[in-house]
């Protein structure tokens, strides 16, 4: 092949690959001001949208962002996005301009600054982006060096080139900010080997559980309001609370309308006509499906949805099916050609008979009754949606679609692949109960086939109509009363749990219009029509909670609870305390049992600090005790989450020096990895968390 037909081609996917960090550029082209934008006038079309420590940003501006990133999609994925795609878009830019704003904004207080001869450095360097790299390495991984440089020093790439820099500045200056911030992150010795020690020394210990709720009863402690009311005020911070609401809401679902879906049949009925008339099916399936077509794959029985297969299965090649309708749409098949398949396929149906209350004589007679009736020539779909316990294919006359062997039980399938088609055997005895088995069909083909399918969407019309019914409804409910409207029209009233500012509202999501909306209105007020991600809704707030300290009545029983506890664990300290007094080294826990013959001794068999303790689960302080035992040694009593614990380590594995010293570098590698991500993850987010943040959408995106 030609060099330059090479670059050609190689430039081609380089466009397309740049493509994929354009919605990042965006936000790059925003903050660096590369069109001056910024500096435009305030008409009413370049209003603030929002605000990033007083960093304006225009309407006209994040409109042009988001129009960019969608065009952006649609060119790589071929469709429209639809308005949940849109919105996500519109989150995506928008915490990304949060997270470029205060990352300049901390690299500019910090000085950071990455020179052009860097870039030139790192472009032309040993190793260059990784995403500039690969577009120019084979599928064997050897880059071709001559190819990229090419490409990249072409004065036609210049353009592009530009905005590649651009995004390599920041990328670099990101990557310095991080090192900065993360340089402080340190991981020392103790940590590598605490980790080797949880993850591969073993241990064996016995113990003995002084559970205070079976030890102590409720009538031997006394809890008085005084006590209650000491816990509360002496743990007053562990009731606190954020600030809450509630929202009641009715949803108006944007689905596909029936003239939506009668558009569609008439599209693919009007296709179907062409094909009839003789135009070719491939060229048809390529320019209307929405899927590109597959006519160059076999498919056996089982591989398919049922309707697919018993149509294209009792076709013959060059028949045209359809339409079908399906749960997304509606579609026309073609059958192609058949081929003998390598395993045979049986279609059946069956009827189950239960074994109740271990009476297998009694389920016996009903499956001999029930077969001798579909001998005689009753109508086994009837028998089956009459009789058969199986939930799956009752309710469809007992069928059971295709299958090969290995897809049923062992008794089941030798029955039923030794039965003719048209035959009923059984009853057959399997650990579900007994089976009486009607064989449909038997094959032994693949088919393939071309496929036209046409999906049913929501249509404009259908989006206008939901906005204006909930309009409607929006207006109604604040002239009278939210919930009457919504009963007198018949709509489903729902209400939330409780949720937080900023929060995921459970039910509804992640939707900053009506959580700012929760957030910024008292009880009773009703709000505009608000899009979600099925639909649109009109919210009402239900509740208010301002943040504060739970009341004490409404904490009593819970309070009331810890303290009894609490009181229970206090003598069970001074029975712990007791029994381990009565122990010397070298003495079995056994010794305890036989002087208080309602405790046991558990065994742990072999464990590893940083597993799952069977019977223990992961509690601390069991797990530190352990951890400070040598072998043969008994613990102080323990206070763990389940009571009080008497601990022996009966055996331990050792630490093997010579294997730590093999993971020990990449034991830092991974830990110091780890900790650096945290740490930044953490600092990010208080950045964000003390950033004056004004997020205005919702007044421009419903």
């Amino acid at each position: 092949m030609p060099l330059m037909t090479q670059i050609r081609e190689r430039l081609t996917t380089f466009f397309s690959v740049f493509a994929g960090l354009f919605v990042v550029y965006i936000v790059l082209d925003w903050g660096m001001d590369i069109t001056g934008r910024r500096h435009s006038s305030r008409t009413a079309e370049s209003q603030e949208i929002g605000k990033i420590n007083d960093q304006p940003i225009l309407a006209r501006d994040f409109s042009e962002m988001v129009r960019r990133a969608i065009d952006n999609q649609k060119t790589q994925s071929g469709t429209e996005p639809d308005e949940n795609q849109q919105r996500a878009i519109r989150d995506q830019i928008w915490n990304q301009l949060i997270d470029q704003t205060l990352y300049d904004e901390e690299i500019k207080r910090l000085g950071i600054t990455v020179t052009d001869q860097e870039i030139v450095d790192w472009v032309k360097g040993e190793n260059p982006p990784d995403f500039l790299k690969q577009q120019f390495t084979d599928s064997t991984g050897t880059f071709n060096r001559q190819v990229y440089e090419q490409t990249i020093m072409d004065p036609k790439n210049k353009a592009i080139m530009v905005r590649v820099e651009d995004a390599l500045r920041k990328q670099r200056q990101r990557e310095k900010l991080q090192s900065i911030i993360m340089a402080s992150v340190q991981v020392d010795e103790e940590d590598i080997r605490q980790k080797f020690i949880d993850q591969h020394i073993n241990f064996e210990a016995d113990y003995i559980l002084l559970d205070p709720n079976l030890l102590v009863k409720d009538d031997e402690v006394k809890v008085t309001d005084d006590d209650l009311r000491k816990y509360y005020n002496e743990h007053s911070d562990e009731y606190k609370v954020e600030a809450s609401r509630k929202l009641k809401y009715v949803l108006f679902n944007e689905v596909p309308s029936k003239s939506d879906t009668a558009g569609v049949l008439s599209d693919i009925e009007d296709i179907l006509k062409r094909a009839n008339a003789g135009v070719d099916f491939s060229d048809l399936a390529k320019t209307y499906s929405e899927n590109p077509p597959n006519d160059t794959t076999y498919f056996k029985h089982g591989q398919l949805t049922s309707d697919k297969e018993n149509a294209l299965f009792a076709a013959k090649i060059g028949d045209i099916i359809g339409p079908v309708k399906e749960a997304d749409g509606y579609r026309l098949m073609k059958v192609l050609d058949f081929r003998p398949s390598s395993e045979e396929a049986i279609h059946a149906s069956h009827i189950l008979i239960n074994i109740q209350n271990n009476d297998s004589a009694k389920a016996l007679k009903e499956a001999k009754d029930v077969a001798a009736a579909a001998r005689r020539g009753e109508d086994f779909g009837e028998l089956a949606k009459k009789h058969s316990k199986d939930p799956g294919s009752a309710a469809r006359g007992g069928d059971l679609g295709w299958f090969a062997k290995g897809r049923m039980v062992k008794q089941f399938e030798e029955a039923a692949f030794k039965t003719k088609p048209g035959q009923i055997t059984g009853p057959v005895r399997t650990q579900s109960g007994y089976h009486i088995i009607k064989v449909i069909a038997k094959d032994n083909r693949e088919v393939k086939y071309s496929e036209i399918h046409l999906v049913i969407k929501t249509s404009s019309q259908t989006r206008s109509d939901v906005s204006q019914r909930a309009q409607d409804f929006a207006y109604l409910a604040k002239q009278g009363s939210f919930e009457k409207e919504a009963e007198q029209s018949k709509y489903t009233l729902t209400e939330t749990p409780s949720f937080q500012k900023n929060a995921v509202i459970p039910g509804i999501g992640m939707n900053t219009t009506a959580n700012k909306f929760a957030f910024s209105n008292k009880v009773g007020t009703v709000s505009e029509p608000i899009s979600l991600t099925n639909g649109t809704a009109v919210f009402m707030v239900s509740e208010v909670k301002e943040a504060g300290i739970r009341p004490f009545d409404e904490l009593r029983a819970s309070i009331e609870t810890r303290v009894k506890r609490d009181k229970k664990m206090e003598k069970v300290k001074s029975m712990a305390t007791e029994i381990r007094q009565s122990l010397a080294t070298g003495d079995s826990l056994n010794k305890v049992v036989r002087s208080h013959p309602n405790l046991s001794v558990q065994h742990l068999p072999s464990f590893t600090l940083g597993g799952f303790l069977p019977g223990i689960g992961r509690d601390p302080s069991f797990i530190g005790c352990v951890a400070a035992l040598k072998s043969g040694e008994i613990s102080k009593p323990v206070e763990g989450n389940r009571g009080m614990y008497v601990v022996k380590l009966t055996s331990e594995s050792g630490f093997d020096t010579s294997a730590y010293n093999n993971q020990k570098e990449t034991s830092r590698a991974q830990l110091l990895s780890e900790k650096k991500n945290r740490f930044f993850s953490e600092w990010s987010d208080h950045l964000k968390k003390s950033a004056d943040i004004v997020d205005n959408r919702d007044i421009f995106y419903r």
